[in-house]
């Protein structure tokens, strides 16, 4: 279900940090990584005149790989095969997603500085914007976690979108023997849907999964980051829409992306 991963890296510290967890991904069954660096022009665009393009990116390239074959040599050591996907110049998340559907990969993994300025946010981070435009589940770091699979926060608000996160959440809990918490938020004027949380249970039950129903109330991404911190979960899954608050500074998963301290899987 997840052999193939796109490692998306800046080289930047909070990029890096996903080393620190590559054994985790070995319940999984994971087999290949492919690994991104992005030359990003959008930096360098808007103050162009005077700049050689082509040498700028011949020298972030050169800069690139040795670092980028060390980041392979280092996966491959954990016992993983790795590829150096040779660095697109462009605009980063349009090509992170267009090297994940070309080199057919199951899973984005890739780092986020999570808060940021007014304007950034307002704009969105790379990695929100790959959450929103791949097809594929993205999972988001920004700090090591220790045994990040070993307890999943799953957000569910009863939706379709929500139903088919839980088949990942189902896979990576029977191949990582990982507990799950099943996150439940009301918004104002729902009403507690009791049968259809306990069917849930019950059948994460019926599969030998250890699971807990939490149930919530008020604004959804907030109730989920502070429901992953009571219950020390160790990644919060969660859909790219559903039912829940939209507003002008994005939606739940992105609102997530941004304040998490535990990694954050979208699907």
């Amino acid at each position: 279900m997840l052999k193939r991963i796109l490692y998306a890296t800046d080289l930047s510290e909070k990029s890096l940090v996903i080393l620190n967890s590559l054994p985790e991904f070995k319940c999984l069954g994971v087999k290949d990584f492919v690994i991104l660096r992005v030359i990003n022009l959008t930096r360098i665009l808007g103050v162009a005149r005077g700049i050689d393009i082509e040498s700028y990116i011949r020298e972030i390239e050169k800069e690139s790989m040795p670092k980028l074959e060390e980041i392979a040599k280092e996966i491959e050591r954990v016992g993983y095969r790795a590829k150096v996907y040779p660095p697109p110049a462009g605009e980063p998340v349009s090509e992170i997603v267009r090297v994940a559907e070309e080199e057919k990969v199951d899973m984005i993994v890739m780092g986020s500085r999570g808060r940021s300025s007014l304007k950034a946010i307002l704009l969105g981070s790379t990695a929100e914007g790959v959450v929103r435009r791949a097809k594929i589940p993205v999972m988001v770091f920004k700090d090591h976690t220790p045994s990040v699979f070993s307890k999943l926060l799953y957000s569910h608000d009863l939706s379709e979108k929500a139903e088919k996160l839980g088949s990942y959440v189902k896979f990576i809990a029977k191949a990582c023997n990982s507990s799950v918490v099943v996150a439940h938020i009301l918004e104002k004027g729902e009403v507690l849907e009791e049968d259809r949380l306990d069917e849930i249970e019950r059948d994460f039950r019926g599969e030998g999964i250890d699971v807990k129903v939490v149930v919530g109330e008020g604004n959804p991404p907030k109730e989920i980051v502070k429901i992953a911190e009571i219950e020390n979960a160790t990644c919060i899954f969660v859909g790219r829409s559903g039912k829940g608050l939209r507003s002008i500074l994005g939606s739940t998963a992105d609102f997530i992306i941004r304040y998490s301290k535990v990694p954050v899987f979208v699907a």
